[in-house]
């Protein structure tokens, strides 16, 4: 009985010892540094002192609106001017409001700062997230409550950095932070990411100090070799803003579903151009070009001309030394930089938006900020055209034929995202989930790990309104056995009503009742039939719509490419599990229902109005100018 005793006790303790061995003998897990985007910092002048500003982060809409006010009936006199064009009476007001925003930041020919200008929080103790959320600042919002749900907020730290000081400066302070981070957490390595500018400092450090210090990384929307919005802006040259699109990024960004088409209506396009340029030729080009930041934001093949065009003139040496060393030695390297440390067992993960015409640029695809080749250095084709047609069927090219993923910097650990914009990637749940998985563990290994993730994926942001997927398949992708289409209403407030279901590309047709109305994230499933032909390598789905509160709209559509996966790779793209006993068959599809009354009203409303306003222009254009 002793025995038997003791025997139950080495059993029972032996359970007891596996039960907690996970926990006793698991590595602690490696501490995250985030690196923000472009202006995300604050920056206080004269810090610890009785004089003590901060003069970045301040309340500049507040400053504008003072002057304005203040200004008001100045501003009304130089209205007329102002107008057609003339702008130099309305700058001549504002300039005192504008020098007091900009000149405590104003850096010296060399790159160095003029002011007694630092950042603040900087330090490891002073920015560890859940420090950062107690005084309420958080230089990427989203991005660092993200990071705080999935790492812990005690785990996270933000280097937050002087953002007007060019790459080789801040990669070293970028360097020295890791290593604090280290010594303040007793880690052996981090866990790096960065987002935008914050994406091209991580790239700059690893380049210029390797990656001893770091486990893995992961790069959203990065400005790897910059944006080529930037020389626009620059060179003095006239530019096209992409308004409706601009004014979608805000909408997206201020998480408003509201349409802003009648706002930008308001300014003529060309009239806001040239504004705008005025503006910057006015203030900001000899302002900004004491930037070693905006020097290392121009694309390297057009830095050159650029800097000989504005910086030769002996005064700048050391800020052009700088940003010559990274053009030259650090952009012109990155796929080697990047591949190498994959191959050294530090996996580099790059996710990046593609589809979005840049802000002042109608001809690079990009995410609304920076091209997508820029970001990836992938071969993408200009918006509105396709790569050449002996790529198109390639796996490593996109459904709608625009990125070739053959080309990037690191082929097999890039994502792209149609339509995803500019910083957004942790708003969008499956890319954040995507995110986290390659951050924080090692479950992903490139972009053929998981029918989930596959390499091109697409927004599922609310501004969006619908997302279309085929059942069985990884998305972007169709096979035989895509019985059912499912149609997702990605509004978070708003209901929409389903007007249409089209398929170019191949005979499909869907069966659905029209008018069907989605309550926010409720999706409705469409039965697939038709024909697929055996050479078919691109469906193109259109959904049309209205959101249900846009009573007097035409309505919406949003169309999304996918890939036939024939027999020779359709085990590629089934999900696990998913059914194969029935197979798209060629037969009619049953469609039922009709839009709602209000919504036909408000068609044909609109269509009425849309016709009042056109004959009304005719005749106003044909009135000589002096009838009256």
């Amino acid at each position: 009985m002793r025995n038997m005793k003791k025997a139950f006790c080495v059993l029972l303790c032996a359970a007891l010892l596996a039960a907690f061995a996970p926990f006793v003998h698991a590595a602690p897990q490696e501490p995250v540094v985030f690196v923000a985007g472009y202006t995300s910092a604050r920056l206080y002048m004269n810090r610890g002192t009785d004089a003590e500003t901060r003069v970045w982060k301040q309340d500049i809409a507040g400053k504008i609106l003072d002057a304005v006010k203040s200004e008001l009936p100045k501003i009304a006199l130089e209205a007329t001017p102002t107008a057609v064009g003339i702008f130099d009476p309305l700058f001549d007001t504002l300039e005192p409001y504008v020098n007091e925003v900009l000149e405590p930041l104003r850096m010296n020919d060399d790159g160095s700062s003029k002011y007694d200008v630092e950042v603040y929080p900087h330090a490891v103790a002073d920015t560890r997230l859940d420090r950062l959320r107690a005084i309420g600042y958080y230089p990427d919002h989203d991005s660092l409550v993200a990071l705080g749900k999935a790492a812990g907020e005690k785990n996270v730290y933000c280097c937050t950095l002087d953002w007007r000081r060019g790459q080789v400066d801040n990669a070293a302070v970028l360097d020295a932070y890791i290593r604090d981070v280290l010594q303040a957490t007793g880690a052996e390595k981090v866990n790096l990411t960065g987002v935008s500018y914050g994406g091209q400092v991580c790239g700059s450090y690893l380049s210029l100090y390797g990656a001893d210090n770091v486990h893995r990384v992961v790069l959203q929307c990065p400005a790897l070799d910059g944006s080529s919005i930037v020389p626009q802006l620059l060179c003095g040259d006239s530019f096209t803003i992409a308004w409706n699109d601009l004014l979608e990024l805000v909408r997206a960004y201020k998480k408003d579903e509201t349409a802003y088409n009648a706002l930008a209506s308001l300014v003529p396009n060309a009239f806001l151009c040239r504004f705008l340029r005025a503006f910057l030729d006015r203030f900001l080009i000899d302002f900004f070009k004491n930037f070693g930041s905006v020097w290392d934001l121009v694309p390297s093949a057009e830095y050159p001309a650029l800097r000989d065009e504005l910086l030769r003139d002996g005064k700048h040496d050391e800020m052009i030394r700088k940003s010559d060393l990274w053009h030259n030695e650090v952009a012109a390297n990155t796929a080697q930089t990047l591949r190498r440390l994959c191959d050294e067992g530090v996996p580099v993960a790059i996710i990046a938006g593609y589809g979005w015409v840049l802000a002042v640029d109608n001809r690079h695809t990009s995410d609304g900020v920076i091209d997508t080749s820029s970001m990836t250095g992938a071969d993408c084709a200009p918006l509105g055209r396709k790569l050449g047609s002996d790529r198109l069927n390639s796996t490593s090219v996109s459904a709608d034929g625009t990125v070739d993923a053959s080309r990037a910097y690191l082929p097999d650990r890039t994502w792209f995202v149609s339509g995803l914009l500019h910083s957004m990637a942790v708003n969008e749940t499956k890319v954040c989930d995507l995110m986290m998985k390659l951050l924080l563990t090692d479950s992903i290994q490139d972009v053929r790990t998981s029918t989930e993730y596959p390499q091109f994926m697409a927004s599922r942001n609310a501004c969006r309104g619908v997302v279309c997927a085929f059942s069985g398949c990884a998305e972007g992708t169709c096979t035989k056995y895509s019985v059912r289409l499912h149609v997702t209403n990605l509004c978070a407030d708003d209901s929409i009503v389903l007007d249409g279901l089209t398929c170019s590309g191949a005979d499909l047709r869907f069966g659905y009742a029209r008018g069907t109305i989605l309550q926010p994230g409720e999706t409705l499933t469409a039965t697939v039939s038709g024909k697929l032909p055996d050479d078919l390598s691109t469906l193109r789905v259109c959904a049309r719509f209205v959101v249900d509160k846009d009573k007097y709209s035409l309505g919406r559509s949003r169309t999304q490419y996918f890939r036939f996966a024939g027999d020779d790779r359709i085990q590629d793209v089934l999900e696990e599990g998913s059914p194969t006993d029935e197979t798209i068959a060629d037969t009619p599809a049953v469609r039922t229902g009709v839009l709602p009354f209000k919504t036909v009203c408000g068609r044909l409303l609109t269509i009425l109005l849309n016709g009042i306003l056109a004959v009304f222009s005719v005749l106003h254009f044909r009135i000589p100018r002096n009838a009256f």
